[in-house]
């Protein structure tokens, strides 16, 4: 009997001390949380991080959290801030304010799609208080303008090649020529091919500027320079200025598209194209897509005007992609009308199949050809040979790319062209290599 009343009077004084004890920690509790508040009113947010440092055996209460979260993201601590809120809002997911502070946080530490996300509970939950609404759609434009920011690109390139061309004037290797009414005529060096070797200096410029999260501005610029050694009467400048819409639909991306290319021929300009392009690229899953594009636009030829034309053009196609592989087959349709009628026998309709295919061999080589065929009928008889041209168009090129680092590579590149034509001065085959450098920055 004597040991049982002493069993409980030793229960109820460990009880009463627990309790006791309980008591106490609450205490200090409630009064930490009241330091801490006042450390935060007085905007000493340092000194209250620092408190709340102290006292890491309340981490996980969420009144505690968020006097802690709100210290630390005042204090230029953002994770710290994003774990405190992160764990407010799992145990009291209808804490709005400390929702608002999650997102904060978020923005703080650049985790732009989490803040876009919580902001978005928030706006579309029906009982969020409309002021946290209010807030959380400004905290959410601040994300999205942060993230087409981030999304700006500007990149550029030069490359600098030494190349041999086998044909610099798409000469003919015939020595002679047939008239017809006039008789055989001997042709001049200048008629026949002439092979050269040469320095090109090629400079490219890209512009990306997102509008929102479905569409953007594109600026490019791409210009090729053309030394030859002997023919400097072949030397040119090439250069193409090209500005893009796009816009992303589901699995659409669409696209608008302009552009100008003048070319000036040994220092004088020699013609200019400008054209429209509306196209479209439908993504069927991650490794296919189909294309396609038209375009029209216009051809203004300096030195002769019989050379001016006005062109519409459509190409469709598709491609697929896999880890180490990219291949493409496409189609081609392009119609040339003379702008004047003297120049009616330069009207021409050209059509055309083409397949390219890249590979990476290893983790610095990739391997590209490019292989197509062009049909080129033309519309009216030409004035000197009395008949109607047609010529046919074989196109091979390959490159070899080595990736010494992320900015420099080195590329070897093979060009091959052969043009079969009914009229023999037309004809010719072009051979092209060169061996280049280029730096990406």
């Amino acid at each position: 009997m004597i040991k049982q009343v002493f069993f409980i009077l030793l229960l109820s004084y460990f009880a009463l001390f627990s309790l006791n004890a309980k008591a106490q920690d609450s205490i200090s509790y409630v009064k930490l949380l009241g330091e801490l508040k006042y450390l935060i009113s007085e905007e000493r947010y340092s000194e209250a991080y620092q408190n709340s440092q102290k006292n890491y055996k309340y981490l996980g209460e969420p009144d505690f959290d968020y006097l802690l979260g709100v210290s630390a993201l005042n204090s230029g601590l953002s994770a710290p801030a994003v774990f405190a809120f992160e764990r407010v809002v799992e145990s009291k997911p209808q804490w709005y304010e400390a929702r608002l502070y999650l997102v904060r946080s978020y923005i703080a530490a650049n985790n732009l799609p989490a803040a876009n996300s919580q902001a978005s509970v928030l706006i579309n939950t029906t009982t969020s208080p409309n002021r946290v609404k209010t807030a959380a759609r400004t905290l959410l434009e601040i994300t999205q303008r942060k993230q087409r920011f981030a999304q700006r690109s500007y990149n550029q390139s030069i490359e600098v090649a030494y190349g041999v061309d086998g044909n610099v004037n798409a000469g003919t290797s015939e020595d002679t020529i047939l008239i017809p009414n006039l008789g055989e005529f001997l042709l001049s060096p200048e008629s026949k091919s002439t092979d050269d070797n040469y320095v090109k200096l090629n400079y490219k410029g890209h512009y990306s500027h997102p509008i929102d999260q479905r569409s953007a501005l594109s600026l490019g610029v791409n210009a090729d320079w053309y030394k030859f050694n002997k023919l400097s009467e072949y030397d040119r400048i090439n250069t193409s200025f090209v500005g893009r819409y796009q816009q992303q639909l589901d699995n659409i991306r669409w696209y608008v598209q302009a552009g100008i290319t003048p070319l000036l021929l040994d220092g004088d300009l020699y013609r200019t194209e400008t054209s429209l392009t509306a196209g479209s690229t439908y993504q069927l899953d991650k490794q296919l897509s189909f294309f396609s594009a038209l375009s029209i636009g216009t051809m203004n030829n300096t030195f002769d005007e019989k050379l001016d034309n006005s062109f519409y053009a459509l190409n469709i196609g598709a491609s697929y992609m896999s880890q180490r592989w990219y291949q493409s087959v496409s189609a081609n349709l392009k119609n040339e009308s003379a702008n004047i009628n003297n120049g009616d026998f330069n009207a021409r309709n050209i059509s055309g199949i083409y397949y390219q295919v890249t590979a990476l061999l290893a983790k610095q080589w990739q391997l590209s050809a490019q292989t197509g065929y062009q049909w080129i009928s033309y519309q009216d008889e030409h004035p000197l040979f009395l008949q109607d041209r047609n010529d046919n168009l074989l196109i091979l090129s390959s490159s070899l790319n080595y990736s010494v680092n992320k900015s420099l590579a080195v590329q070897l590149t093979l060009n091959y062209q052969d043009k079969t034509s009914d009229i023999s001065l037309f004809e010719y085959d072009r051979f092209d290599t060169n061996l280049s450098a280029s730096y990406s920055f």
